[in-house]
């Protein structure tokens, strides 16, 4: 693709040779965005596009801001790798900047990962696509067609068994027919620990199943409250990493923040509320109250729920 080197790795290309591909979104292309991007064009960074085929993987929305401004070249980084790369790059990019996905966008493109790479775990998946690992479960068991692996790949870059059952009784199979195995070796051919296949091997030696019987069941309890304090006051919820990894967390911390109200803060307003307006304001407090129990309510429904299933 002819272009004009401008930076270290980065190349002025003209915008008429360059393809839309990569479409993530349910919706068509946002003017109003382009048109703000267009007061910054200059400020923003270069498009990603697949160096193989011209393809934009991330920028379509400042191609649009160029032609809008009458430009006929863009910035551009070349990505050099397959179609699949090219795809996760450019899911990767439009969740962690621009203008975001919408959460069915998302999820919608997780299917679509799943169909590509079965073998990444649910937290590897929810990483790239700006969700929960619990979504991705749900979409996975979800889509009847995404093939299943027996391992899946980690965060970590390593490979771990879907259901150990499985793999150790494949690894007892294996230790059988070949007894004098090493155990790194017959590890490293099963993506697994070698201290997984010591274990199967004594366990086999010993007359016992290579299947491990029995679980630990672990019941989540809530997280203790400070001496004095009410059960939530010594929790920020502007800096907790639990609920800022969800998609929509800061908005969730930043609506709490909101909301909240500390004790007795409203006793100052009693007297200067207008006659007329009592009424009005007992049924809004009222109402409002309503809203928290019920909130509170779905919580405990859930937390109950999800002690139950890991017992």
């Amino acid at each position: 693709m002819a272009g004009q080197r401008v930076a270290d790795g980065i190349t002025d290309v003209r915008i008429e040779t360059l393809k839309l591909g990569i479409l993530l979104r349910f919706d068509e292309e946002d003017v109003e965005h382009a048109q703000s991007l267009a007061c910054r064009l200059d400020d923003c960074p270069p498009i990603l596009v697949d160096q193989s085929t011209a393809t934009v993987i991330d920028g379509a929305h400042r191609v649009l801001a160029a032609r809008l401004l009458g430009r006929e070249t863009i910035p551009v980084r070349y990505f050099a790798g397959t179609r699949e790369e090219a795809f996760v790059e450019a899911v990767k990019a439009n969740v962690a900047h621009g203008k975001p996905l919408t959460l069915a966008e998302r999820e919608a493109a997780a299917i679509k990962l799943l169909g590509m790479h079965e073998d990444w775990s649910n937290r590897l998946m929810a990483q790239v696509c700006g969700l929960s690992d619990k979504t991705v479960g749900r979409l996975r068991k979800s889509t009847a067609e995404v093939p299943q692996s027996s391992a899946r790949l980690g965060r970590d870059g390593r490979h771990r068994p879907v259901d150990t059952r499985v793999l150790r009784n494949e690894i007892a199979t294996a230790l059988r027919a070949q007894p004098d195995t090493k155990a790194v070796d017959l590890a490293r051919s099963m993506r697994t620990s070698p201290s997984t296949v010591r274990d199967v091997r004594k366990r086999l030696q010993s007359g016992e199943d290579p299947v491990r019987t029995g679980r630990t069941v672990r019941v989540v309890k809530p997280l203790p409250s400070r001496a004095g304090e009410g059960k939530n006051a010594g929790v920020d919820w502007a800096s907790d990493r639990a609920i800022l990894s969800l998609p929509g967390g800061v908005g969730f911390a930043e609506w709490l923040a909101q909301t909240k109200i500390k004790p007795r803060q409203w006793e100052p307003h009693i007297s200067e509320i207008p006659l007329g307006r009592i009424p009005q304001l007992i049924e809004e407090a009222k109402s409002r109250a309503t809203e928290w129990n019920k909130f509170a309510s779905s919580l405990e429904e859930r937390f109950k729920y999800l002690n139950r299933r890991s017992v």
